[in-house]
């Protein structure tokens, strides 16, 4: 039976040169007309300085993770008391911290599973919250749905990533000074696009860092020559696209609006069937990009008019 301190270890090597859920609502933050800005590259750097020296950063703990840590454990118990599932703490009911890598540079520790009937499969996910300020946790009471603007929303997608065979994440909000708390729930088919984009910007961005010390090159010159090889392939596109739209215009039995058939709507399967043909499109694709969005946007709008 390994020590508190020897999990944390083990979890702290695993992590080492990983982006993770923590450093999610960063790194997805833009510039202005620029794909990283200055707080996404600034949550970069840490996790470059791991890679390159292969050393683990120091933890810069404060008051709010501390109480953080301490409450933890409390609030675990309090949602035993609200859930009939079993609940597994996914810091101290495992002989490791668990650590979900579904694929290369990134890796997710939620706080805790929910288990079926079965008591073998994991049906939700959770993640915890001990607000230290009295103001934050007043503040909370009237969050109601989770969406983009709200504040972790990031991390709690980041979840959805390390374990993409779970559809439900339990977000609980846990007052320590009164053992309370609020559980509010979110679903995986709700946030299809948004875990599609977050996959795409963490793996660009484990390529950038990658990148970076394989060419010893800073972020901002990197991004600034991707950007420029973007604009020269842009333009190319457009040399190639204008002499065949000249072309079109000489086709005399081009049939007209009314006479070309409709196309029937596409099916899930067929959606999912394009999807896995684009698979993981270039970042710079934006072509492929867009088509991507466009079908995640259908697919989850079919999968909605099937759940009503």
């Amino acid at each position: 039976m390994l020590t508190p301190e020897e999990k944390e270890f083990i979890w702290k090597e695993k992590r080492r040169g990983k982006i993770t859920a923590s450093t999610l609502p960063d790194l997805m933050t833009k510039g202005r007309g620029e794909l990283f800005g200055q707080k996404s590259l600034a949550a970069l750097y840490p996790i470059r300085y791991e890679r390159r020296t292969g050393t683990t950063r120091e933890s810069t703990n404060n008051k709010n993770f501390d109480w953080g840590h301490e409450n933890e454990p409390l609030a675990i118990e309090w949602i035993r008391t609200q859930l009939i599932n079993e609940i597994k703490s996914c810091s101290d009911d495992f002989e490791e911290i668990v650590f979900n890598e579904p694929f290369p540079g990134f890796g997710d520790s939620p706080d805790f599973y929910v288990y079926g009937p079965d008591g073998k499969t994991i049906i939700a996910l959770g993640e915890i919250k001990c607000p230290i300020s009295q103001a934050k946790i007043e503040e909370l009471q009237f969050l109601n749905s989770i969406d983009k603007s709200t504040e972790y929303y990031w991390q709690f997608l980041g979840h959805f990533i390390g374990k993409p065979s779970v559809n439900t994440l339990y977000y609980v909000i846990y007052d320590g000074y009164l053992n309370d708390g609020r559980i509010l729930e979110m679903k995986r088919e709700d946030h299809i696009a948004e875990i599609q984009e977050l996959t795409e910007r963490i793996k660009l961005a484990h390529n950038l860092i990658n990148d970076s010390l394989e060419l010893d090159k800073d972020f901002p010159e990197l991004l600034a020559e991707m950007k420029a090889e973007e604009l020269v392939k842009q333009a190319e596109e457009k040399q190639v696209e204008t002499p065949k739209k000249r072309r079109s215009c000489k086709a005399k039995e081009e049939p007209t609006k009314s006479e070309k058939p409709k196309s029937k709507p596409l099916t899930i399967e067929e959606i999912q069937a394009e999807l896995n043909k684009i698979g993981t499109p270039d970042p710079l694709d934006t072509k492929a990009l867009n088509k991507q969005r466009l079908l995640n946007k259908k697919l989850k709008q079919l999968i909605r008019k099937q759940t009503k």
